[in-house]
């Protein structure tokens, strides 16, 4: 058996060359559309999962039996969900088919959201490319592998116990979005191992460089994955900036916080090469300062907005009563302050931008709260069970 600081090491590296694979084939593609530079970097991604597969000491069981499974399913279902049809995998198509990882910069189809980043649809077509075609179902495993790189490091963060109730916790929440081919489950994943390690480097004083290089690849991952991932990840670089000029330590972790901050640069040629093609967002728009005018001061927007906040959201509301329940058992202020935090200001922008949406109110709540609230719910649960980890195993010496 490896020692926990060894084994930890290993995981740590593992996670960074499937994050920088990731990387590696979007810039690829968007340099060139070159086939043997792309099924060469895929095969490097599929062998290094396989190696976290069959090596031993690498022992958390239920987690590989549970991958093994999500990918027999997701290989045994044809996509049929709109927005995994409609979207994702249909950008995915057109750059698999076009050879271009800007084909939907075009203008064609513009219900597709053809502003949204495309690193899923990138990996998929990648995936397409690897395998010699293109059919409703063997894509759409693409978006699955991109799950790995969080869930492997989740076992770094919990022993086995816990790290088994994580497992359940993380497929009550995300459910389905394993294997229907949508990016929303990765954006929530991201997110919260994103927010684990802006905790563990800068409140925890966390000093490993592939802990730092992991932080760096999961937010560019982040916020090219949807646009509220790019907003998640504004908020966690505001909360790297909060954390350290706050407390004066801007200068203890200035090499840190620059390096973090060059993970903008992907996002912002996005949406550039975007405005140059004249690719714009259908919220962020003219209609949407209309939108707010109309009803920031209309009380029964506020209303509704709470109503599908606290009746369609039961995960979210789980997950509430999780991390507080949570807190008042262990006093953890540093997690709980840090969690809270980040995920009410998250929560407060969801409310801006459901406020300017320039479409019916309630259809947009109602086709989409669930989904952007994943987010919230997975980073509550999340530090909720770390908390308890933190009191009863890691650290029990805190204990009364």
């Amino acid at each position: 058996m490896l020692d926990q600081t060894k084994r930890g090491s290993i995981i740590e590296i593992v996670v960074s060359i499937l994050a920088l694979l990731i990387l590696l084939n979007y810039f690829a593609m968007l340099i060139g559309y070159n086939e043997f530079v792309i099924k060469l970097i895929f095969s490097l991604y599929i062998c290094v999962i396989l190696v976290f597969f069959v090596y031993k000491p690498l022992n958390f069981f239920h987690l590989k039996i549970t991958l093994i499974i999500l990918m027999i399913i997701v290989l045994g279902n044809p996509t049929h969900f709109w927005d995994a049809w409609a979207i994702w995998l249909f950008h995915a198509k057109r750059i698999f088919f076009e050879q271009s990882i800007t084909a939907q910069l075009d203008g064609y189809a513009k219900w597709s959201h053809n502003d949204y980043p495309v690193i899923a649809p990138a990996f998929a077509a990648s995936l397409a490319t690897l395998v010699g075609g293109w059919n409703n179902i063997f894509p759409k495993l693409a978006f699955l592998l991109m799950y790995f790189p969080p869930l492997i490091l989740s076992i770094k963060i919990f022993n086995v116990r816990y790290h088994l109730l994580l497992l359940i916790l993380i497929l009550y929440i995300l459910n389905l979005q394993f294997i229907l081919g949508l990016a929303d489950g990765l954006v929530a994943i991201y997110f919260t191992l994103s927010s684990y390690l802006i905790y563990d480097i800068f409140v925890n004083k966390q000093n490993s460089f592939f802990c730092l290089l992991i932080t760096f690849c999961f937010l560019i991952i982040l916020s090219l994955l949807k646009n509220e991932g790019i907003v998640l990840y504004v908020i966690l670089l505001g909360t790297i900036s909060l954390i350290n000029f706050s407390k004066i330590k801007f200068l203890q972790n200035y090499k840190k916080i620059i390096f973090l901050f060059f993970s903008v640069i992907p996002i912002l040629a996005w949406k550039i090469i975007c405005f140059k093609n004249s690719v714009n967002s259908d919220i962020i728009n003219y209609e949407a300062i209309n939108a707010l005018s109309n009803r920031i001061f209309d009380y029964n927007s506020f209303k509704l907005i709470f109503k599908f906040i606290i009746i369609d959201t039961k995960r979210l509301i789980f997950s509430i009563i999780f991390i507080l329940m949570a807190f008042y058992f262990t006093k953890n202020k540093k997690v709980n302050y840090f969690s809270l935090s980040i995920g009410t200001t998250y929560l407060f922008f969801l409310i801006i931008i459901y406020l300017i949406i320039p479409y019916d109110l309630s259809w947009s709540l109602e086709t989409t709260i669930t989904r952007v609230t994943m987010p919230l719910a997975l980073s509550f649960s999340f530090f909720g069970l770390l908390q308890i980890y933190y009191k009863k195993e890691k650290y029990p010496y805190l204990k009364k």
